[in-house]
């Protein structure tokens, strides 16, 4: 087999087959890192939702400077005290609760720190996009509110170029220019009975099962064990063309003994013919002496 193997072709053959392995290898090592840092994630976010409920400041700073974001911080429960700025109420179109499509409904929340965008709640499109419904509106005056913290985005919320009042996404940085008052760069969705709510579809709690998204951990685990496996079979693969080829060789050789054993030049004509019976004792033992081999 070695002899086989100094042959130029399988020379490159294992050439090929090792840039494959190292491939495959490499795909599987990250695939234990994507593996850590999925399970890292996961309980990062159940552990936000577990934590002790804290006031906006202390989880995040103070708007003018915050200390942290919605997504080091998303799932966390706050509590915030102040008033909500009705006049500048936002749709954010685009979204859904179970097999409902509608709208998120953004209201500013003012507190002594800073605004805090506060989605009161979700309500359902019943007509065109074209036409903005009218969500019920939140209570006056000062009240306090706990809410349960998610990242903000950067896309532009395109206010004005939409449907009167509809947003595209939840930014802060556009809503403080508007605004033009400091505003935290998350966002919180009101937990159940809480000022505000009323007459709204709650949002309902993450799904912890796999909260940073994506594959789920063992699907992780399965790629490493399938990377590492084709690893294996693309190492195995010259060795297994080897071995059948050197079956072949080895079945063709010993083929041509027999052949050459039972040959006899200067005997009559007659006898160097063999009989049907003859032939099919030959090949019967030569299948004999193959299977034996195998």
């Amino acid at each position: 087999m070695f002899a086989t193997f100094r042959q130029r072709r399988y020379l490159g053959m294992f050439g090929v087959v090792l840039v494959i392995a190292v491939i495959c290898v490499a795909l599987g090592t990250w695939q234990i890192f994507r593996f850590d840092e999925k399970r890292a994630a996961n309980q990062d976010l159940r552990n936000n939702n577990k934590n002790r409920t804290t006031e906006i400041a202390a989880a995040l700073g103070p708007a003018s400077a915050p200390t942290g974001t919605g997504k080091t911080d998303e799932y966390r429960h706050v509590t915030a005290t102040g008033h909500y700025l009705n006049a500048h109420e936002t749709l954010v179109r685009g979204q859904s609760v179970g097999e409902e499509v509608g709208y998120l409904v953004l209201t500013p929340f003012q507190t002594d720190g800073g605004v805090l965008l506060v989605a009161r709640g979700f309500i359902s499109q019943t007509q065109a996009a074209a036409v903005t419904p009218t969500p019920p509106a939140a209570p006056s005056g000062t009240v306090s509110i706990t809410a349960r913290l998610e990242p903000a985005g950067i896309k532009p919320d395109r206010l004005g170029a939409l449907p009167d009042n509809q947003v595209l996404s939840v930014n802060p940085a556009d809503q403080s220019a508007r605004l033009r008052l400091p505003v935290w760069n998350a966002y919180a969705e009101l937990l159940p009975a809480q000022p505000g709510d009323a007459g709204l579809t709650v949002i309902p709690d993450p799904d912890l099962s796999n909260p940073a998204g994506g594959a789920e951990p063992p699907q992780h685990a399965a790629y490493v064990v399938q990377w590492y496996l084709f690893a294996g079979l693309a190492l195995a693969m010259p060795f297994v063309l080897a071995a059948a080829e050197r079956r072949r060789e080895e079945e063709d050789a010993e083929e041509a003994r027999l052949a050459a054993g039972n040959s006899n030049p200067s005997a009559p004509q007659a006898a160097t013919k063999p009989t049907t019976n003859t032939r099919k004792a030959r090949r019967a033992d030569l299948d004999d002496r193959l299977a034996g081999r195998s």
